[in-house]
């Protein structure tokens, strides 16, 4: 099967997006990553259309690292990816990479509230 990419992916351009990646380092790259990661992000949260943007390092394994990100359309997520910051960034990440994979997945809204549930 072909490879899927942004470029690919059919999809409503006025939807919010959701993406999670998984990616895992080579060993011992942990701290190299760690040195430059928050750049990308501090600068990710500024663009327009980004809701939410973190890298998560693992407690339990030190070569792997979880990104959770929402986007307020598919077309901001794009314009992220072209971004000199990210660009940047991606090209420092992928030599301390051993994989990486991403799901990008369509969102709605489903319900707003201030309260935990089964909160009294």
């Amino acid at each position: 099967a072909a490879e899927r990419t942004l470029a690919t992916i059919p999809r409503t351009f006025n939807m919010p997006i959701v993406v999670s990646v998984k990616y895992t380092l080579k060993p011992g790259k942990r701290a190299e990553l760690l040195s430059f990661v928050m750049e990308n992000v501090i600068n990710t949260r500024k663009e327009k259309g980004n809701i939410s943007y973190a890298h998560y390092p693992s407690i339990e394994n030190d070569q792997e690292m979880f990104v959770f990100e929402t986007w307020d359309s598919f077309k901001a997520l794009e314009d992220h990816i072209n971004t000199p910051h990210y660009v940047t960034f991606d090209s420092r990440r992928k030599p301390l990479l051993e994989s990486y994979e991403a799901q990008v997945y369509e969102a709605t809204l489903f319900r707003s509230t201030n309260k935990a549930p089964r909160a009294d």
